[in-house]
């Protein structure tokens, strides 16, 4: 290790250290959170793929601006596989790469004017594809971006293809270029890269022939193709001046679900697999049961919400056998949750109440921050979720969706859980989306264990 003092050395860019794991190379060394990491091997680091991609190497030279202000050039000897134990706070280094589609159905543009900056950020970062699983559209990227995508083979990525048919994608993105996604698509899969895709479908626009299309033509490319998800536009009412959309009818729902279970058992019967997948909220929307688990072969498309309800009931059948009967006192519990929230958690709910001394009453919020055709449990407000609590009957315990807070413990809407907190009398408790938690403090036990939560 080679270390000088820093006199007024310019840093042009650097990513800041956020964790060093106990016993690891990187604590070995000295290094400490806040350190800044300017160059490895004289390269600068934009992202974490890069990042990970450089500490491959078996010899390394990081060079480091500590909290003190002390420049170091710390030569490292290491095994090929062997981490450096060094944790960042983002995975992406530089700038953003941001989105210059305009598309008629993008939530960005249905955000409220107050709303906090992420629901204002429009983003189509091929780095987020690759590393956390959102969606691109690959109508932003350069032609080095682009190069970079097959020359390090980031695979999977999830696209956004919305349409085959070059026209209804070129309207539906706003943009000239993307009439272009077939042979993108060809482009990536020539290099060795896997992809899942969505539809984003919008009632009169993407749907009917045009859906058969897609499908069909997605479908050509199974298995470099691993999947492909259906979801329906969200709509909020914020939509003045904007593209003149409308939610499918109960009875566009049913035909959405027959056009595609025609297409599951041509893919079954080809492949082994159903290859397309509709999100949960098209059953509830049709009337129509919830397919069993084997039909999401391994739920490819989980994160999109596609099969989440599913895994929930199965995950609550298999716990019915520690469920007790009966409760030593009596327990009243109030379960908050979205519109589609209520209708996944009902069933349950309805089983849960056949516990003596056990009430259990669920309260579906309406969103009144977005509209009431916004219908996701995630995307409720602290606000909106008080104001409905201020006129019920609440039990002595209140469960509070833990998705509705992110990581500095807020609101959609920038309410903090300390002051949400303070309004509400009853016992708050936040619970996660596996039946199991769910269970455990609707009933104030561990099942299999004694114990209140």
């Amino acid at each position: 290790m080679k270390q000088e003092q820093n006199k007024q050395m310019e840093i042009e860019s650097y990513v800041e250290i956020e964790k060093v794991a106990k016993d690891s190379i990187a604590d070995e060394l000295g290094l400490n959170p806040g350190d800044r990491i300017i160059k490895i091997n004289g390269q600068t680091i934009k992202d974490f793929i890069e990042y990970k991609f450089l500490i491959t190497d078996t010899y390394l030279e990081l060079e480091v601006i500590t909290l003190e202000g002390e420049y170091w050039v710390l030569e490292i000897e290491k095994g090929y596989d062997e981490t450096l134990g060094i944790d960042f706070s983002d995975i992406i280094f530089d700038e953003l790469k941001t989105c210059h589609n305009n598309c008629v159905f993008c939530f960005v543009d249905q955000a409220p004017s107050n709303s906090r900056d992420t629901l204002n950020k429009k983003d189509d970062d091929y780095r987020f594809s690759f590393l956390s699983g959102s969606y691109i559209t690959l109508t932003n990227l350069s032609k080095e971006e682009f190069n970079r995508i097959k020359r390090l083979r980031l695979s999977p990525l999830n696209i956004s293809v919305h349409s085959t048919n070059p026209r209804v994608r070129k309207k539906m993105l706003g943009n000239k270029q993307a009439g272009k996604i077939l042979e993108q698509i060809k482009e990536l899969i020539a290099a060795g890269i896997k992809l899942n895709t969505q539809i984003v479908l919008c009632p009169e626009i993407n749907d009917g022939q045009y859906l058969e299309e897609t499908i069909k033509k997605l479908g050509e490319f199974v298995p470099q193709i691993n999947s492909l998800a259906i979801v329906p536009v969200g709509l909020t009412k914020f939509r003045d001046d904007l593209y003149n959309l409308r939610s499918f009818t109960t009875e566009e729902a049913q035909r959405v679900i027959k056009t595609v279970e025609d297409w599951q058992a041509k893919f079954k019967e080809k492949h082994g697999f159903n290859f397309v997948y509709l999100a949960d909220e098209f059953y509830f929307l049709a009337n129509k049961p919830i397919p069993s688990a084997k039909n999401y072969d391994q739920f490819p498309q989980l994160e999109n919400g596609i099969g989440m309800v599913r895994i929930l009931w199965d995950q609550f059948t298999e716990l019915k056998n520690q469920i007790p009967v009966s409760l030593e006192q009596t327990r009243k519990v109030t379960v908050v949750t979205g519109v589609l929230g209520a209708k996944a958690l009902a069933p349950l709910v309805e089983s849960l109440n056949n516990i003596d001394n056990l009430e259990v009453d669920l309260l579906e919020v309406e969103n009144d921050y977005f509209g009431s055709e916004v219908t996701v449990t995630g995307l409720l407000t602290g606000r909106d979720i008080l104001s409905t609590l201020a006129k019920s009957k609440l039990g002595e315990v209140v469960l509070i969706p833990e998705v509705l807070l992110n990581d500095d413990q807020l609101f959609l809407d920038d309410l903090a859980w300390s002051e949400f907190k303070k309004e509400i009398s009853s016992q708050l408790l936040r619970v996660d989306n596996k039946a199991l938690d769910l269970v455990e403090k609707v009933l104030g036990i561990e099942l299999g264990g004694e114990g209140d939560e």
